[in-house]
Parts: C-alpha cells; structure tokens; sequence
C-alpha cells in the first residue's frame, strides 16, 4: 500500500512540474511571439530583408526566389556561385528552423545543376511557417547564410 501511494505521489510531482513549465513556455512563446519574425527579417548590418535575403557571401548569391517571403511546403531555390568548374557534389547545403527549447527542425536538401553555368538548384521543403535559415556551402567558396520567412 506504502508503494502504490509513493508511486501517486511521484507521478502526480511530475505531472505537476510538467503542466507548470509547459504554462510558463505558453506564456514566454506568446509575449516573443513577433520576435523570431524580425530577427530572420534584420540583416547583420540592421537592413530590412525583403529584396534579396541572401547578401551574406561574395561568392553565392541568391537568384530566386526574389523575396525573402515564400509558402510553406515544397520549394526550389537557385543560387549562383562565383566559382567555376562546380558540380552538385561540390556544394552543400543545410536548411533549418530555430525552435525554442528544442533542437533545430531540419529539412532535406537536394543540389541539382541549374538551368545557367554557375547556378544550382536547391530542392527542400519549408514544412513549417516561420523563419527559416539556408546555409549554403561550396568548394573554395565564401559560405552564404539565406534567411526567409515562410507563411
């Protein structure tokens, strides 16, 4: 009997402790709920992103989409890289979304040729809305940070 009411005991702690963190993150995510959108909107430098979310690198430049907005879902993005003789394989690519207390949510990419010497195409998929962050990497390239907003 001394078991079973210790065993409550401790599940009901828990339960407890859980449902009080759980109420202060609702209440942390509500009050920063705009912030996340105007850190992924504000480059370095305190421009606005909106024209072309990918001056971060003189080597990889962003050709489309033109807008730092996109749709959630499938997506294709074209970069240029100011490096010849490239093949997919030589670049690279991460996709990425913060998420508070939690590990980054991540999403595939796939580097294809492009349509024009110098571009590849970026297959991956924005499953989320919110900010999202391209991390583009090349052969003897300077690496490229892409930031967009998906809604």
């Amino acid at each position: 009997m001394k078991k079973i009411f210790l065993a409550i005991a401790l599940v009901s702690t828990f339960l407890f402790s859980c449902s009080a963190q759980s109420g202060e993150q609702a209440a942390e995510t509500s009050d920063s709920a705009e912030a996340p959108t105007e850190q992924a909107k504000s480059k370095p430098d305190g421009d606005k992103e909106g024209m072309d979310p990918s001056n971060t690198s003189k080597d990889i430049h962003l050709v489309s989409p033109k807008s730092a907005e996109v749709p959630m879902g499938d997506a294709e993005l074209v970069v240029r890289v100011e490096k010849e003789n490239l093949t997919p394989e030589d670049v690279s690519v991460q996709v990425s979304m913060p998420m508070e207390g939690e590990a980054d949510m991540t999403s595939l990419a796939i580097v294809e040729p492009g349509d024009k010497a110098q571009e590849f195409k970026i297959k991956t998929n924005f499953g989320m809305a919110g900010p999202w962050t391209v991390q583009v990497k090349a052969k003897d390239a300077e690496p490229a940070t892409l930031a967009f907003e998906v809604k």
